[in-house]
């Protein structure tokens, strides 16, 4: 048997906890990206307090998708100027399901089209069970190089 092993999350975009939305890599091909969440009770504590409902909002499950967008294009851009994605728009974007503390989220995303500014995805996230919990037809970013923002290059 074979294991793959993918670069911690945390190294490769450019937040940490709690805004860092997925743990893990578990499958990279070209083109598509698999990675995991971890839903936790002291993450939903943190982000909505005691009024939690307590289950992850898809509004956090949207950005935990994006962010394996962004481990994707990490590892297409291999050996380019980093990249970093800012959220664009997103259509079809339909919540199936929900999950909570003690449950997996698992992505799965593909990269459908690219250029030098844009690049545009789409997938699932699934529950741990399998359930499909998100769908999302198109997610458009825009690809900006990891200095511009703060206005350093490289």
């Amino acid at each position: 048997m074979t294991t793959t092993s993918y670069a911690d999350p945390r190294d490769l975009l450019p937040y940490g906890y709690p805004a860092l939305q997925v743990d893990r890599i578990i499958r990279h091909t070209p083109g598509t990206l698999e990675a995991v969440k971890a839903v936790s009770n002291h993450e939903l504590d943190s982000h909505l307090g005691d009024s939690r409902p307590g289950r992850l909002p898809a509004t956090l499950m949207l950005e935990s998708f994006l962010q394996a967008c962004g481990l994707l294009i990490v590892h297409e851009s291999a050996g380019d100027d980093q990249q970093l994605l800012i959220f664009g728009s997103a259509r079809g974007v339909r919540v199936r399901g929900a999950v909570s503390a003690g449950e997996l989220l698992l992505h799965s995303v593909e990269l459908v089209d690219r250029d030098d500014e844009t690049a545009t995805f789409t997938g699932v996230a699934r529950a741990g069970d399998g359930r499909v919990v998100l769908e999302v037809e198109r997610a458009i970013t825009l690809l900006r190089p990891a200095g511009s923002l703060t206005g350093h290059q490289g």
